[in-house]
């Protein structure tokens, strides 16, 4: 190396002065790591399809995917449990909703917003959209893909709808939608090959066929969401919170018979709660005097008391045929819960009851005839409401009479099962004879209620 350091430094000097840069092996290697530090795969690979112009030849009307063939939601929707099971089952975190028309797109729903909404609620698919108000991004058919590239780049939103000039036919042009594009349409077109995910089926994705449409696809898909929704036969009216404590606060202070002096605060909670006692009728415009818009007819024997919550009804009382309407917070058939003084009663919406009637006890309940209402009560519109027959509110008398003093909240639970029997369970009990108390009354409504040829 010493011989020929004579020889190779000015042939060196040489060589940078004739191809003006400095060859030395240190800086060679600073710049090579500068260079790996500084790229971006991505930006490479991008500008490299540009060099062959991949993106600016081609358009986004190349690339979309026609409306026919994308899963949209009408605007008037209702997010039930078939809906959002359709939704999961798509596969897709952002979905268009359209209104009349599937080319009329209004709005943009994404995947994260439902994740507060209960299946249960059937919230209106309007009110979620008007709620988080998603913009919508629209680029005309006949942009190049390097700019709708960009356009996602920045953020705003990795979905677009592709629009075209109208101008065929008599009057003004209008614009039109053809289709959609996203972010991974343009990156395949990048990469020349499909992305799958797992939500992609193969098959589908190496003919380039879109999913199914909103109808059949519970039919294809492998996932069942059936195990997420409850019995048939489990309670469907739900109330909110807010309505619950509210009726709770307005039997026990307006209804002599539910006052906690009778029913304790957490029993008649309990009871509220039940499957079986909240309740609706969804009114029939073309059958007014359809059998199931009437909550009370005169001279028929009934054991239950109804509170209405929501809705419009009409009453019928007397022999005179009386009629008025009445709204929310009225109600009707107190008697029936009572051991009535007479056969006939009117309704109790607005009476109390006297002094000398009292509450049915469970061993003398057998000795009372059914109540008969003099009057007639029928909906006018859907109605919501609150039915305790006899036999629960004689449960829910028996567990606030067993209930030990001072009140616990979480002392006694109450449980009516579905076969007309109650469970009173008292874990905190000290005495061991009550730490499985369970009251079991008889299902058998007529040996309860007497026999319907009392009321003639």
């Amino acid at each position: 190396m010493l011989l020929t350091c004579p020889v190779s430094l000015p042939l060196s000097k040489l060589l940078e002065l004739a191809l003006r840069r400095d060859a030395s092996p240190c800086l060679l290697r600073e710049k090579l790591a500068g260079t790996v530090r500084g790229s971006d795969p991505y930006d490479e690979l991008v500008r490299e399809e540009f060099s062959k112009g991949a993106l600016r030849s081609k358009t986004v009307e190349d690339v979309l995917t026609p409306l026919d063939q994308c899963f949209m939601l009408n605007a008037n929707s209702v997010l039930d449990f078939r809906s959002m099971s359709m939704i999961m089952q798509s596969g897709y975190t952002r979905i268009p909703i359209y209104e009349e028309e599937r080319t009329n797109l209004v709005d943009m729903l994404y995947l994260k917003d439902l994740a507060l909404v209960d299946p249960d609620d059937c919230v209106p698919l309007s009110t979620i959209s008007k709620f988080y108000n998603h913009p919508l991004h629209f680029v005309f058919n006949d942009t190049k893909l390097d700019a709708v590239l960009e356009e996602f780049k920045r953020g705003k939103s990795h979905l677009a709808i592709v629009q075209k000039v109208n101008s065929e036919g008599e009057g003004d042009p209008f614009y039109e939608a053809m289709g959609l594009v996203t972010l991974e349409d343009v990156i395949e077109e990048i990469i020349r090959s499909e992305i799958l995910d797992e939500s992609d089926d193969y098959k589908e994705n190496k003919v380039r066929k879109r999913p199914a449409p909103m109808g059949t696809l519970l039919e294809h898909r492998k996932e069942d969401f059936s195990l997420f929704k409850g019995s048939d036969n489990e309670h469907k009216v739900k109330i909110s919170p807010q309505l619950l404590l509210a009726t709770q606060r307005f039997l026990s202070r307006e209804v002599d018979l539910f006052s906690p002096a009778r029913i304790s605060e957490k029993v008649l909670l309990h009871l509220l709660r039940h499957p079986s006692v909240s309740q609706e009728v969804k009114f029939n415009e073309r059958d007014r005097l359809a059998p199931e818009h009437y909550l009370y007819q005169r001279s028929q024997p009934v054991d239950y008391f109804v509170l209405v919550l929501q809705g419009r009804l009409e009453v019928e009382i007397g022999k005179e045929g009386l009629k008025f309407e009445n709204g929310a917070f009225t109600y009707y058939g107190v008697s029936a819960l009572m051991a009535p003084s007479s056969v006939h009663q009117s309704p109790a919406s607005t009476l109390r009851p006297n002094r000398c009637e009292q509450p049915l006890d469970c061993s003398e309940s057998t000795a009372y005839p059914p109540y008969c209402p003099d009057y007639t009560v029928r909906a006018l519109t859907d109605l919501q409401f609150i039915k305790v027959t006899r036999l629960q509110y004689l449960n829910a008398l028996m567990a606030s009479r067993i209930q030990p003093s001072p009140q616990s909240p979480d002392s006694v639970e109450l449980k009516i099962v579905p076969n007309s029997q109650t469970k009173l369970l008292d874990d905190r009990n000290t005495v061991p004879a009550a730490d499985h108390l369970s009251l079991a009354l008889r299902p058998d409504t007529r040996s309860l209620l007497g026999t319907p040829e009392l009321c003639s």
